[in-house]
């Protein structure tokens, strides 16, 4: 199957190549100019791409050139990851946010219909566009009310019902999937438990005194490894139905503060927490846990990996790199 994998020198994007070739697919993977050369390896980069893809150069705002990749590659699969991702920066940034976000996406579906109407897209939407749980309302499902209160929750679910419009009026074979928060070895230090992960990898290299900086550590959230995550979206784009939604979770959510204190122990350092005040949002919701229950009944799918073994990986990842 010839795979097109838009935003795929990013952190899931690059995991999610290594899986896809696994399988056997041909796989291209687009990238913003100026972002590193996928054959090189370093912190910054995370994990390296596959030898055997493909890398095109692509701003998805560009429509003309949109066009024409779809029209060269005529993929069977188009996975589209490619977007701003860091919630607090999307906040100074809305209208960049929105550009790439919600038009870069019209693009991409208006170029299928237009040039490769049998192609399948997978669009990764986020669990964002769920917003602040009601009060007795989780585990969240899909039929969940979408309530966004970030800038990157309201571009996400915008391009999220576009493509299930697309689905719908255009007959493009489009699934959307909302996934929790994923975890693994390569993610950006911004995202906090890599940043934890970090901190804690450069106090046991003696790299830095025995403090670890944190933000809100009472909120909880519902962590997968990255792992899952990409062999979930592959199979919802084979069997998932057209115009679906589908949420990838564990099912269960985890205290921040307690997946710090799991660190610490794989670590086996001693440290002091110290409370950043510049790593605490203006808003941050204090619990959030989802259902997979539909993506099993539809593809099977369910998580393997358990958190103590995520953490492990991406311990060893920062170990690694900074040693």
């Amino acid at each position: 199957m010839r795979a097109l994998v838009t935003g795929g020198f990013g952190f899931v994007g690059r995991h999610l190549s290594h899986h896809l070739v696994s399988c056997g697919d041909d796989v291209a993977v687009t990238y913003q100019a100026g972002e590193e050369k996928a054959d090189d390896v370093s912190v910054n980069q995370g994990v390296a791409l596959p030898k055997s893809v493909q890398t095109i150069a692509l701003d998805i705002c560009d429509r003309k050139a949109v066009f024409d990749v779809i029209t060269l590659l005529k993929p069977d699969a188009v996975y589209h990851l490619a977007a701003r991702t860091f919630v607090p920066d999307a906040e100074k940034q809305a209208r960049d946010v929105f550009e790439v976000n919600l038009f870069g996406t019209l693009n991409i579906l208006d170029a299928l219909v237009e040039n490769s109407p049998t192609s399948r897209i997978l669009y990764v939407s986020s669990a964002e566009v769920y917003g602040e749980p009601k009060p007795g309302s989780l585990p969240i499902t899909e039929d969940t009310p979408l309530r966004p209160i970030s800038i990157y929750g309201v571009t996400k679910a915008s391009a999220d019902l576009a493509v299930h419009k697309y689905a719908k009026r255009e007959n493009l074979h489009g699934v959307r999937i909302r996934p929790f928060p994923h975890l693994g070895p390569g993610q950006d230090e911004r995202f906090a438990i890599s940043n934890f992960a970090k901190q804690i990898a450069e106090i046991k290299l003696g790299k830095r005194e025995p403090v670890i900086k944190v933000g809100n550590l009472e909120a909880r959230r519902d962590y997968s490894d990255v792992s899952d995550i990409v062999r979930g979206y592959r199979e919802a784009l084979l069997n998932g139905k057209r115009g679906e939604a589908y949420t990838l979770c564990s099912g269960k959510s985890v205290e921040i503060g307690e997946v710090l204190q799991q660190l610490i122990k794989v670590s086996e350092v001693d440290v002091e927490i110290q409370v950043d005040p510049e790593r605490l949002r203006p808003v941050d919701i204090p619990d959030s846990y989802g259902s997979y229950g539909r993506a099993q009944k539809d593809f099977g799918w369910k998580p393997r990996i358990d958190l103590e073994g995520t953490l492990h990986s991406i311990l060893g990842y920062w170990l690694e790199n900074l040693a």
